[in-house]
């Protein structure tokens, strides 16, 4: 019989060398960050769990209300500092490490990948850019170099909008989520036809080049808005490239986003991007920032 483990899936444990390496990554993370102006911030790893709190682990407490464990840093942190962006007159940057809690497969254990640093520019219109400027030079300040990178850019409403064209309808749910796994062929059963508009959406979800799908679909004024977060990364020698149907975590982005994967881990280093955050029950106030999943960026490094 196989032991438990010691502690639940999606837990992070670490000792010796490994906390002392992870440890330092962080403060050199979060010195940068000071240094360009950003507010050091704790946010708490508990929350009551209302209406916008992510799932995961829940429980309830002695009062009886429901708690739930942090997943994620980016929505907690505009609840948390509501007030704060209700009075601010000037942009707020704020910046942040330590862990998330997302419930995992057992066989995914082994990889300390949700420790994260982070930063967040609240009040900052189109920021996408000046974000990923500083996850690469964040990436940098910990051991990665630039060929060790590949970019990809997104935009979270282009999905919907493609399938639509290809389907003559827009899609469901599962065919969303069919264009994200990249099943050509299912889709194209749902489409009943093989037209040039499914054609440039299955040349898209196949990674290819954004020229070779874009004019057939009409979406070349869309992807203009990614152009500049290409060529920033392309400044420093990475590529980058459009993803047509990204798997981004957490549903709030409005803008652009961005991920940043390692070539040696094949996973995903850093993510992040421009969405809005409510500043008050009538209005919303834009924003940008990103995490690095400080364990794997440190696996790549």
């Amino acid at each position: 019989m196989i032991a438990p483990a010691p502690v639940p899936a999606g837990v992070l444990s670490l000792s010796g060398a490994a906390a002392r390496r992870q440890q330092q990554a962080e403060r050199r993370c979060l010195d940068l960050l000071l240094e360009r102006g950003f507010e050091l911030v704790y946010l708490p790893v508990l929350e009551y769990a209302g209406p916008a709190a992510s799932g995961g682990y829940r429980f309830v407490d002695p009062t009886g209300r429901v708690v739930a464990v942090r997943t994620d840093f980016t929505p907690l942190a505009a609840r948390v500092l509501a007030r704060r962006l209700d009075r601010a007159a000037e942009p707020l940057k704020v910046c942040y490490a330590g862990e998330v809690v997302r419930p995992q497969p057992t066989r995914l254990r082994r990889l300390p990948e949700l420790y994260q640093v982070g930063f967040e520019s609240y009040g900052v219109e189109g920021g996408g850019g000046e974000a990923l400027a500083l996850t690469l030079e964040l990436l940098g300040a910990v051991g990665v170099s630039p060929p060790s990178c590949l970019v990809t850019v997104a935009l979270p409403e282009l999905t919907a909008a493609l399938l639509t064209r290809a389907l003559g309808r827009p899609p469901a749910p599962d065919e969303l989520e069919l264009a994200q796994a990249r099943d050509v062929d299912a889709l194209r059963e749902r489409s009943a036809r093989d037209s040039p508009a499914f054609a440039a959406v299955a040349a898209a979800l196949r990674g290819e080049p954004a020229d070779t799908w874009a004019p057939a679909l009409g979406v070349e004024g869309e992807l203009a808005r990614t152009a500049p977060l290409q060529e920033c990364a392309r400044r420093r020698g990475i590529e980058a490239a459009v993803d047509a149907a990204p798997r981004l975590a957490g549903g709030y982005y409005h803008g652009v986003a961005f991920t940043v994967w390692g070539r040696a881990t094949r996973a995903v280093l850093a993510a992040g991007g421009e969405y809005l955050v409510e500043a008050k029950p009538d209005s919303s106030l834009p924003a940008a920032g990103a995490s690095l999943t400080l364990g794997v960026v440190l696996e790549e490094a």
